[in-house]
């Protein structure tokens, strides 16, 4: 007997007792057995889903979000795992922060031992995202606000940071909703993020306000971990090691975010999430090597569709202006050396 997955509406789905012996992804309204749900009930799509993850999906609205993450085929295909080499002792006490905490993390959550001896299953992975997700939209929400205060008290622009910052935030938010549609924690488990934000978000925030070049350099290669982590996975699902991902359905809230198709699999999402991953350890990176008073020209995917937002110093603007002051000193040249031409050949008239 396996259970059988009746799906009611797109993302939700709830289990029934039934013989049956194949495995599918479940168009709207079927009914298909899937042996590997009855490994997973935890998941939130195999026991009807909580209220309020039906709700999120029901009600999201791009409108009410600060970017939309972008990819094409071919920058999915580009990303890869990197790692930028200490460069001083700033770099170095970053590296190694984040060497510590991933081996705490790995060891404490018996990461470790399972990707080891191949014990590594959807639900292991599912929680591991989650907790990793809520601590990911820290930094940028903190460094943003940091930064916007700063600049209400100095009186004076911020050039291009803010923006970056807050949607980093909003991005790692919605990675968490993401995860949070297939499965929904218990009391333990939202006790331990409770105090792990707690602790981290205490820790950061005095950091920052001493060294936002080593938080924003912790990140990157906070960052570079994410991906490593990511790629860990999608190997995994490739490898056949976990087929309820392979097969999946991609959540509704996932086809709204990515503007995926109906029959994206979960597996594609998986893969956009690294592909943000990515860019944001390039972003913190490029943070770190600007000062903080510099205005930041970089445009990161999240912004590339909002060309509307960007100010006269950040980004595809400020390509525009370097562009325009470039194409005017050519002109004034021009004009310059006609003159000189001119001059030149009025002065042998006037000497005769």
């Amino acid at each position: 007997m396996f259970p059988i997955v009746r799906q009611t509406a797109p993302g939700i789905c709830r289990t029934i007792l039934a013989p049956a012996t194949r495995l599918s992804i479940f168009p709207s309204t079927s009914v298909v057995a899937c042996p590997v749900a009855a490994k997973c009930r935890g998941f939130s799509i195999f026991n009807g889903g909580s209220r309020m993850g039906a709700k999120m999906d029901d009600k999201l609205d791009m409108k009410n979000l600060l970017t939309q993450s972008a990819w094409t085929r071919d920058d999915l295909d580009k990303v890869e795992k990197t790692h930028r080499e200490p460069r001083d002792w700033v770099d170095r006490a970053a590296y190694h922060t984040v060497q510590a905490l991933r081996g705490s993390f790995d060891i404490g959550s018996l990461y470790k031992v399972k990707n080891m001896t191949g014990g590594m299953r959807e639900s292991d992975w599912v929680r591991r995202i989650i907790f990793l997700e809520t601590v990911a939209g820290v930094p940028g929400m903190v460094a943003g606000m940091l930064r916007h205060l700063h600049s209400l008290r100095l009186m004076r622009r911020d050039y291009g940071w803010i923006h970056s910052l807050l949607a980093e935030a909003e991005n790692e938010r919605m990675h968490l909703l993401i995860a949070l549609s297939l499965r929904q924690p218990g009391p333990i488990f939202r006790a331990a993020v409770i105090g792990g934000q707690a602790l981290f978000l205490s820790w950061y925030t005095l950091a920052y306000l001493v060294c936002p070049r080593y938080c924003h350099r912790f990140v990157g290669y906070l960052e570079e971990e994410a991906v490593h982590t990511y790629s860990k996975l999608l190997e995994d699902i490739d490898a056949g090691k976990l087929p309820l991902f392979e097969n999946l359905q991609a959540p509704r809230m996932a086809r709204v975010y990515y503007n995926l198709p109906e029959d994206a699999k979960l597996r594609d999402v998986f893969e956009l999430i690294r592909a943000d991953e990515c860019a944001h350890r390039d972003t913190n990176h490029h943070f770190s090597d600007l000062r903080p008073d510099e205005p930041n020209t970089m445009v990161e995917h999240l912004r590339q569709g909002h060309f509307q937002n960007q100010n006269v110093f950040s980004g595809l603007v400020v390509d525009k202006v370097h562009e325009m002051q470039e194409q005017e000193g050519i002109e004034l040249l021009r004009k310059g050396v006609s003159d000189s031409k001119k001059m030149g050949a009025s002065q042998p008239t006037k000497a005769a």
